[in-house]
């Protein structure tokens, strides 16, 4: 009986070892420092679904935001980012009437998946 249980136990005392380090690794994680970029706020169908953000688009977007579709920020070098709070709301309030004009967002950038997104810390209208 011992000869069996010996096996079991250092079977079970590994396996502890890997999960107690796996939680100590993802503890020592550190979010990204923030990151400021240039660039514009977009609705993300429409960007997305058929490449639109312009001055004609403005108002649209601006809409499409208002009623719940994803923003996403259009960094001057062309990446794409899904907005997002640092609760999890819809950032709608956040970027009211931001859509396809200048700005300046400051904020955590995530990925996930091949999903890029970045955590509003500040947003404002670019200065000319």
């Amino acid at each position: 009986m011992k000869r069996k249980l010996v096996p079991a136990l250092i079977a079970l005392l590994t396996v502890a070892a890997l999960v107690a380090g796996a939680r100590l690794l993802r503890a020592e994680e550190k979010p990204p420092p923030d990151v400021t970029l240039r660039g514009t706020v977009v609705d993300m169908h429409c960007y997305v679904t058929h490449g639109i953000h312009n001055a004609e688009h403005t108002g649209c977007a601006n809409a499409c935001i208002a009623r719940g579709v994803p923003a996403g920020f259009l960094a001057d070098d062309g990446t794409l980012y899904v907005l997002f709070g640092e609760a999890p709301q819809s950032v709608k309030e956040t970027v009211k009437d931001m859509a396809d004009v200048p700005a300046r967002l400051t904020g955590t950038p995530v990925t996930r998946a091949g999903v890029k997104g970045i955590q509003i810390k500040s947003i404002e209208k670019a200065k000319s």
